[in-house]
């Protein structure tokens, strides 16, 4: 973990279709930019995500995240805030 301040640039939202992708809401200018922070990380640190974005959503992106393969675990993700170097 690197010892600078963590910022949040965005949200996962739940689970977009069945193969594990999730909605994703980005809090950046560019929306799709989130993309270029990751790793990210949940706010407590001890989750790190990799992203991959898989489309645009009306309110938000859909995108792979390392670790949720599954739409139950997209589902158990909603919520969890994401946070950059």
């Amino acid at each position: 973990m690197a010892g600078s301040e963590r910022i949040c640039v965005g949200a996962i939202g739940g689970a977009f279709g069945v193969k594990g992708e999730v909605r994703l809401k980005s809090f950046c200018a560019d929306p799709a930019a989130i993309a270029d922070y990751a790793p990210l990380y949940s706010e407590d640190g001890k989750r790190e995500f990799d992203l991959v974005l898989t489309g645009i959503l009306n309110n938000g992106l859909s995108a792979r995240m390392s670790g949720i393969t599954t739409r139950e675990q997209a589902e158990a993700a909603r919520g969890i805030r994401l946070f950059a170097d």
